[in-house]
């Protein structure tokens, strides 16, 4: 039995969204020596760049801290300190790492759109953290100058106050509209609905990762380095800051 994954669905009319949802009614369906598996959750799976969820579990009188949760072929697993009594738990999500995530995973989705716009380079990896992130991109060279105008160019939509739609779409069409479309080599053919992140124009990117309602939650981003990975791979390394 798959585990729903409650923030990934489509926010429908009114409802809140489901990405800064908190917290969540379970049941446990199988039982690890360290983990417990849920019939749904609110809590990110490691993957994509973007670290796992913490928080708490819930069940009768005890409290059980999640430590870390991982999909394992297809199964996602809640790592625990302690088993929850009985079947029924109610988790909670730690909103502050959750909430820096979030910023950090939008922002990263905005520099890589521009960037691939700006300069024609393909995001070939990235790592999310709580208090920087990082993003490396090919062919690329850049120079202070070009760091300067990534930082201004993200700074100046994040200023826009751009809404940051989350929804569903078929393949065949994110594959028509989708600019760099090595993306789509990411996700098994198999998977014929996509869920899509859009940034007005700076990026429209099928993704699994939470994400923001709005690009001015963000702050400002500010870029700290440039290292160089290799044959025309650059790393941009950056933190946010408060607007």
């Amino acid at each position: 039995m798959a585990t729903r994954v409650l923030y990934m669905e489509e926010r429908r009319g009114q409802e809140p969204d489901p990405c800064y949802a908190r917290e969540f009614d379970a049941s446990v369906i199988d039982r690890g020596p360290d983990f417990v598996i849920l019939d749904q959750t609110l809590f990110y799976a490691e993957g994509g760049g973007q670290p796992y969820d913490t928080g708490v579990l819930r069940g009768g009188e005890a409290e059980s801290k999640v430590l870390r949760v991982m999909k394992d072929k297809g199964v996602i697993k809640h790592y625990v300190d302690r088993m929850p009594m009985g079947t029924a738990v109610h988790g909670i999500v730690d909103w502050g790492r959750r909430y820096k995530h979030m910023r950090m995973h939008t922002s990263q989705h905005l520099m890589s759109g521009l960037v691939f716009r700006i300069y024609g380079a393909r995001t070939v990896g990235n790592q999310i953290h709580t208090d920087y992130s990082r993003v490396d991109f090919q062919p690329a060279n850049f120079t202070p100058e070009d760091l300067k105008r990534i930082e201004d160019e993200t700074n100046s939509v994040i200023e826009s106050k751009q809404e940051v739609r989350i929804f569903e779409e078929d393949r065949v069409v994110v594959h028509n509209k989708i600019e760099d479309r090595a993306l789509l080599d990411l996700i098994p053919e198999s998977v014929r609905r996509l869920r899509v992140i859009q940034i007005g124009s700076a990026d429209y990117c099928p993704c699994g990762g939470t994400h923001l309602k709005n690009v001015s939650e963000i702050g400002r981003v500010r870029v700290t380095e440039k290292r160089s990975k290799g044959r025309e791979t650059d790393r941009i390394v950056y933190e946010l800051v408060p607007p």
